[in-house]
């Protein structure tokens, strides 16, 4: 195959050669979202060769767990997890959450002390669930389908009956109420994954 096929591939196909060891197929997925991870990262981080170094992390696990990808993945999420993950490494090592936390209690020492990445995730979550189940609850279903579900607009659209509009409007007022409620860090977080349906 020539170098020039490989770049109107889909995800799909360039994570089955990549399993195959095909390096053209791997920098390819690298060309393709290198720009937007750094983008987000460096939105969060506001360094730029931290965020360069969380990069080179990224495609590095990528390419050491290829072997292992799904059959049938959506990379473009499987990238954004991988990347939230290391971002939640990089909060809990660098104690950057007191500033955001302080407002949280006690939350933030229980945070940094632990050194479990799991526990810490699911804390996160707890906080961020809290604040979706005070949405409306009509807003909380749209925001739900979309941000748990992976539904597109259109999906969500038919699924309750409703406008695609409707649907834009309750997500985007669900993410405005979120960000006024949520300290900065674990809005970010919690939402780093989502690009626009």
């Amino acid at each position: 195959m020539r170098n020039s096929e490989y770049g109107i591939l889909s995800d799909e196909i360039l994570v089955d050669l990549i399993r195959q060891d095909d390096q053209k197929a791997f920098a390819v997925i690298y060309q393709r979202y290198s720009g937007p991870l750094y983008a987000h990262t460096y939105r969060f981080i506001r360094d730029r060769e931290e965020a360069k170094d969380i990069l080179q992390r990224v495609f590095t696990k990528i390419w050491d767990i290829r072997t292992q990808l799904p059959s049938e993945i959506n990379l473009s999420a499987y990238l954004y997890q991988v990347v939230k993950n290391v971002l939640i490494n990089h909060i809990a090592k660098g104690k950057v959450v007191d500033k955001y936390l302080d407002s949280l209690s006690n939350y933030a020492k229980t945070y940094i002390a632990d050194t479990d990445h799991q526990i810490r995730e699911k804390q996160l979550q707890e906080i961020i669930q809290e604040e979706i189940q005070r949405l409306p609850p009509k807003m909380r279903e749209v925001f739900e389908l979309s941000r748990t579900q992976y539904l597109t607009h259109r999906q969500i659209a038919e699924k309750l009956g409703i406008s695609e509009k409707t649907v834009k409007n309750q997500i985007t007022n669900a993410l405005h109420i979120l960000r006024s409620r949520l300290p900065e860090v674990l809005f970010l977080l919690a939402f780093f994954r989502q690009g626009s349906n």
